[in-house]
């Protein structure tokens, strides 16, 4: 019989972590944080719920599965963060563009050397014992982003990830929805980002606009902003959305202006986007600041000091938004230096109704929905516009889909 158990992300916005196993194999997807661990133990973090209930996996002791492999979704820390805390060497997967990001932000020293690590090939089922994982390219902020969908030969049992189905890629969220669809999904873990704001639209921080930028409509403001100002314009991007970063070069380009990247940037356009990153100087920078434009991140704010800024265009970069201590003291800074900030932001995740149109397209049996700090309102919208059983579990009880309401210790 198969089992499936929830170990984290049932009532948070990130760390979701979910576990699929019969007697002798089991897969977990994904593997993420949604708390800061410093100061604690692996037993502390454990037992505080930050880490999943997994001793075997962080202290390397045995445990019944003869086959079993962590399946991650994406390379966003909420969904991978605690990989880097794994003692047991047990394989892991994910799709070939978030392994190739995942080893550059290694090498780059920003993240933790992680062992065994392979690329899960779209749309090719991958066997770990009795169960199968198919991954299916699908549309985030992360590139890579994958949906995945487990099978024990009798059920489908299918891992949304994180969604969003008015960016670029909507032709593969229509894709594997149907694929899925046609093939019975027995349970749907459905992310429910949005439920956890007022509005329809995610908001992770108050300054985004009125109406919330697109990808493509995001170029277009980043394109204005360019020609409006006479000085150097400051940009501080969130380096994992490569696409994006690649986006922001060519249209800097079509606005005659080059971008100074980090290092770390650098390597990712070269390494995951496969573009050649501008490289620009600090001496042709200041002398003629119009011509370009600053990636600049918190922790390198004082680098602004000494320059003459037009304008700071805050994209979806540390720290995010209200809830993080630090966006207060970047807002004094750029205030006390007389530097304005715009923001263009863009949410990876669907807005309410797009979930529910999601959940109506794949048409599963069970839907779970979490990734939200309000799955009860996510529950309550699926409930009364979709045909499926909604479920919302426990953490750490054993649920089976033959009988869903009755869980195990």
């Amino acid at each position: 019989m198969t089992s499936v158990r929830f170990l984290n992300g049932l009532h948070t916005i990130g760390g979701n972590i979910v576990e699929i196993s019969t007697q002798t194999s089991r897969i977990i997807t994904d593997f993420g944080v949604a708390a800061d661990l410093t100061g604690e133990t692996i037993d502390e973090s454990i037992a505080s719920g930050k880490l999943p209930n997994l001793p075997e996996f962080f202290h390397n002791t045995p445990d019944q599965y003869k086959h079993e492999a962590i399946v991650i979704s994406h390379l966003h820390i909420d969904h991978m963060g605690a990989l880097q805390y794994l003692t047991k060497d047990v394989p892991i997967y994910m799709s070939q563009d978030s392994l190739k990001l995942y080893e550059t932000l290694i090498a780059a020293g920003d993240e933790q050397p992680v062992a065994n690590l392979h690329a899960l090939k779209p749309e090719h089922p991958l066997a770990v014992g009795d169960l199968t994982v198919t991954g299916y390219l699908s549309d985030h902020d992360e590139p890579g982003i994958m949906a995945l969908a487990i099978s024990d030969g009798d059920h489908l049992y299918v891992h949304s990830g994180d969604v969003r189905l008015n960016g670029p890629h909507r032709d593969r969220v229509d894709h594997w929805a149907q694929t899925l669809h046609d093939q019975h999904v027995k349970m749907l873990f459905l992310e429910g980002t949005t439920f956890s704001f007022d509005s329809d639209t995610p908001v992770e921080d108050s300054q985004h606009p009125a109406t919330p930028y697109t990808e493509a409509t995001l170029q277009t403001a980043f394109g204005q902003a360019l020609d409006a100002a006479d000085q150097l314009v400051v940009l501080n991007p969130y380096v994992r959305n490569w696409e994006r970063l690649a986006n922001f070069q060519a249209t800097a380009h079509a606005h005659h202006r080059q971008i100074a990247w980090t290092e770390l940037s650098q390597q990712v356009l070269n390494h995951v986007a496969h573009i050649q990153p501008d490289h620009v100087n600090a001496k042709d920078l200041k002398a003629h600041p119009e011509k370009y434009v600053l990636e600049n991140s918190f922790e390198n704010l004082n680098d602004l000091t000494d320059l003459t800024v037009s304008v700071y265009l805050h994209s979806n970069g540390v720290p995010l938004g209200d809830y993080d201590p630090h966006f207060q003291e970047l807002l004094d800074y750029l205030n006390q230096h007389n530097i304005p900030i715009q923001y263009l932001s863009c949410t990876g995740h669907a807005t309410k109704t797009d979930l529910i149109t999601l959940c109506q397209m794949i048409a599963p049996e069970i839907v779970v929905p979490w990734h939200s700090f309000k799955p009860e309102l996510e529950a309550k919208a699926l409930d009364k516009q979709t045909l499926a059983m909604v479920l919302q579990p426990e953490k750490d009880l054993f649920y089976s889909v033959d009988d869903p309401e009755d869980a195990q210790d």
